[in-house]
């Protein structure tokens, strides 16, 4: 059996996100994992934690980013180049492997990821619908699918998560699609809305499970209940095997007023791997937050409560 290989985008300035990936992931593992963090800025101090933190099955490599070799590529609303390194991995960093799994930094994982590695693809790319905008779409007005001749029903997957076949991936020139699309469109959510035009809901259908996002656990914003089978929703809530803390009105769980049911879980892993880091203040976000709660939108499902019990001592439990 080989090594599995995981890759994820995390400039030194994600340390702690990507120390608690890293902790997450050794504890919880069964077989051979290397994890490659694309990203800039790493010092030695840093890179040696982050090798310290693995244990058991896995291992780190943190994989600098040459920028000039993709200056030519401009993402929309200042979004930084590590945005796009999960569709540019494949045809320019990753080019000797056959499969992967991409992750957000963002993200804990509480299971092994078996399933997913030895999921057969018959696609590119298995992914998790995503829990607000399930629908390529959705909203109308912000992607070109008139355009581009795309299927606005097409179901619409989140990125935070990506099993990978490199091959087809590269066969079919996805890389190289979505980059055109980003030159030629101000898309939103940059990256995984070029993806989503590409794939125009031709995708290998994830286990919820696999990435919980934080509007899977709110019942006003949820909309991906009319694309997913109500019983996987609320498997993915009870039993998540990654929780991805992605921008919300939730917060994250590293800003100051984040009200995510899981946030200990990912503050506890963090006072462990990196006992100095601090909680940041994001004003906007605090508004935003605060104006959500005031309209009563980000009501939370009932069966969210198993998340706050969730800490540090929960990642091993499945080792």
């Amino acid at each position: 059996m080989g090594i599995r290989l995981l890759y994820t985008a995390a400039d030194a300035n994600y340390f702690d996100q990507a120390a608690v990936l890293v902790k997450s992931l050794s504890a919880t593992q069964r077989h051979p994992t290397e994890l490659m963090v694309f990203g800039n800025g790493w010092n030695r101090e840093q890179v040696s934690k982050l090798k310290e933190i693995c244990f058991d099955n896995v291992s780190v490599e943190v994989m600098p980013v040459d920028r000039n070799e993709f200056s030519e590529i401009k993402l929309s609303h200042g979004f930084p180049l590590a945005t796009a390194y999960d569709i540019i991995a494949p045809k320019f960093l990753l080019q000797e492997y056959e499969q992967a799994i991409y992750m957000d930094a963002d993200v804990v994982v509480l299971d092994d990821l078996s399933d997913v590695w030895d999921q057969e693809l018959i696609t590119p790319v298995s992914a998790v619908i995503d829990s607000h905008v399930s629908f390529i779409g959705f909203p109308s007005m912000w992607r070109p699918w008139r355009e581009l001749g795309v299927n606005p029903k097409a179901p619409y997957i989140n990125t935070g998560l990506l099993r990978i076949n490199l091959s087809m991936w590269r066969d079919e020139k996805i890389t190289e699609r979505c980059l055109d699309l980003l030159a030629s469109y101000e898309l939103p959510c940059v990256d995984q809305d070029a993806l989503n035009l590409i794939l125009n809901g031709n995708f290998d259908y994830m286990h919820p499970r696999y990435n919980l996002m934080p509007y899977h656990l709110m019942k006003r914003l949820r909309t991906v209940d009319v694309s997913e089978d109500p019983a996987d929703i609320q498997d993915a809530i009870t039993d998540p095997a990654m929780i991805h803390f992605h921008r919300s009105f939730l917060g994250k769980p590293w800003v100051r007023g984040c009200t995510h049911p899981a946030r200990q879980l990912w503050t506890s892993i963090a006072d462990e791997v990196s006992p100095k880091w601090r909680k940041s203040i994001d004003l906007m976000e605090a508004i935003k937050q605060t104006a959500a709660r005031f309209a009563k939108v980000s009501v939370l499902d009932e069966s969210t409560k198993s998340l706050s019990r969730l800490n540090a001592s929960n990642m091993s439990r499945q080792a």
